[in-house]
C-alpha cells in the first residue's frame, strides 16, 4: 500500500496548498480518499489518465468534496475526446447534506454507494470498512486492509472513546489533527482533534505510525502541532502534501 498526500489542510487551503485529499494506491488498484479543493490537478500529475477504482468520501463538506465537482467534467470531457475513462466511478458517500449529495448524483458519473455505520465494501482485494465518526454533518471514518496491511483514516472528527479500539494494530494511523491544545482551549472550533490527541489514540490503538493532517489553512505551527502529537506517540509526523508513504 502506498499513500500519497495531495491535499492536507481544512476548511480552507494555505496559500499555495490543498484540502483534504489522499491518493492510495494497493497493488494495480488506486483509492481516492477524500478530494477537496486543490486536489484535483495534483491528481492529475500522478495519474493523468484518471485511471481511478473508488472514491470513499468521509463527509460531504467542501474541504474534502469539491473537486469531484469538477472531476466529473474531467471525466465527461475524457471520454467525450475518446479516452474512454470508465464511468460511472464507484463513489461511497454519506447522502446528506441534500444539496451536497444531489450535485453529485445528477450527472451521471458517479456510481454512489450512501455510507452507514459499519458498513464493509470489498474493491477487488481491498477490503474497506466504515465507522460513524462526530461532526456537524454524517462524518465516517475508513478503516482498509490489503495485502495484509492496514491503515485507518479518522476524516474529521472530535474526541471518541473509542477511536483507540477501532484503529487498534493498525500499520498507519491517518488522523484529523487541526488545533493545537491552546487553540482548543480559546473554544469556538467544530467538533475536530487536536495533534496531542491523535497522538494519544496513536498510543492507545497501538499502531506504527501516525501521519497529522487536515491541518488550519490560515497557518499552523507544524513543528508544534508535531512536538504535541510526539509527546504522547513518538513516532508521530505532520503530512507533508505530494509525498508518498508506503504502508
Amino acid at each position: 500500500m502506498k499513500l500519497t498526500i495531495l491535499g492536507k489542510y481544512g476548511p480552507f487551503p494555505a496559500p499555495g496548498g490543498a484540502c483534504s485529499g489522499y491518493l492510495l494506491e494497493c497493488g494495480q488498484r488506486r483509492l481516492l480518499l477524500d478530494l477537496g479543493s486543490g486536489t484535483l490537478s495534483r491528481l492529475l500529475q500522478i495519474v493523468p489518465k484518471l485511471q481511478i477504482d473508488a472514491i470513499l468520501l468521509s463527509h460531504l463538506h467542501s474541504d474534502h468534496m469539491g473537486d469531484l465537482l469538477i472531476l466529473r467534467y474531467a471525466l465527461q470531457q475524457y471520454n467525450a475526446r475518446g479516452r474512454n475513462v470508465p464511468m460511472p466511478l464507484t463513489v461511497i458517500a454519506p447522502d446528506t447534506p441534500e444539496e451536497e449529495y444531489r450535485l453529485l448524483t445528477g450527472s451521471g458519473v458517479y456510481d454512489i454507494t450512501v455510507a452507514q455505520d459499519n458498513l464493509r465494501a470489498r474493491i477487488g482485494d481491498i477490503s474497506i470498512t466504515l465507522h460513524r465518526m462526530t461532526h456537524p454533518v454524517p462524518t465516517y471514518a475508513f478503516d482498509i486492509e490489503h495485502g495484509g496491511r492496514r491503515m485507518f483514516y479518522t476524516g474529521d472528527t472530535g474526541w471518541r472513546e473509542d477511536l483507540p479500539a477501532l484503529c487498534a494494530g493498525a500499520d498507519l494511523l491517518l488522523a484529523d489533527a487541526c488545533f493545537s491544545e491552546a487553540e482548543r482551549a480559546g473554544g469556538g472550533i467544530a467538533p475536530h482533534l487536536t495533534a496531542s490527541e491523535a497522538g494519544r489514540i496513536a498510543k492507545e490503538g497501538g499502531v506504527k505510525r501516525l501521519l497529522c493532517t487536515h491541518l488550519w489553512g490560515g497557518g499552523c505551527d507544524e513543528a508544534q502541532l508535531r512536538a504535541e502529537a510526539c509527546a504522547q506517540f513518538p513516532d508521530s509526523a505532520v503530512a507533508a502534501e505530494m509525498q508518498s508513504y508506503l504502508i
